[in-house]
């Protein structure tokens, strides 16, 4: 006993002045996740960001603002890449889009419906893919050029029924045809 006391505040003394190397693991970081005065998430594609949040592209971190398809009021609203067309942010296809998005037919990057309910706008009609919101086509399948769910065979097209699933004329893209 006569160590034991010495022993024990010289450990206590230690661990206190120098911090217990296991509390590095288990500590959050310094400033919890906030850079300035901003809250800062990592991310891939525009899916991993808050609802009001878009993936910036060039430094994957998420970011305030409208995403594609969705209203804006400038380009200054839209993404790096993107600009405001008829009161919504747009980028050109050209080949290639972000992350989770895809060419509509009439040239804008729309989301890919992967994990996502058809899209409300299904059936309206409608003069571009932009108006059709997430992960929707503005094409004419007979009827008239109206919001359709993309597709890449019948079991993605409500119902699933032969069929569903049409060639989009002049274009490699499919759509599900209205039930």
């Amino acid at each position: 006993m006569r160590f034991f006391l010495p022993w024990l505040l010289l450990t206590l003394t230690l661990l206190t002045a120098t911090g217990c190397p296991l509390d590095i693991q288990v500590r959050e970081e310094a400033d919890g996740g906030r850079t300035g005065s901003a809250c800062t998430r990592s991310c891939a594609s525009d899916r991993d960001c808050p609802d009001g949040q878009r993936c910036n592209e060039l430094d994957d971190q998420c970011e305030p603002g409208p995403r594609l398809t969705e209203p804006c009021s400038d380009s200054f609203s839209c993404s790096t890449f993107a600009r405001c067309l008829g009161g919504r942010c747009s980028q050109a296809c050209a080949g290639n889009c972000p992350a989770q998005y895809q060419c509509a037919p009439d040239g804008p990057c729309v989301e890919s419906c992967d994990g996502l309910p058809p899209p409300a706008t299904l059936g309206d009609y409608c003069a571009s893919s932009l108006e059709c919101g997430r992960c929707g086509f503005c094409v004419d399948l007979g009827g008239g050029k109206q919001c359709h769910q993309p597709c890449r065979a019948d079991d993605d097209c409500p119902g699933g029924a032969s069929g569903a699933c049409a060639a989009i004329s002049g274009s490699s893209l499919r759509a599900c045809r209205r039930p």
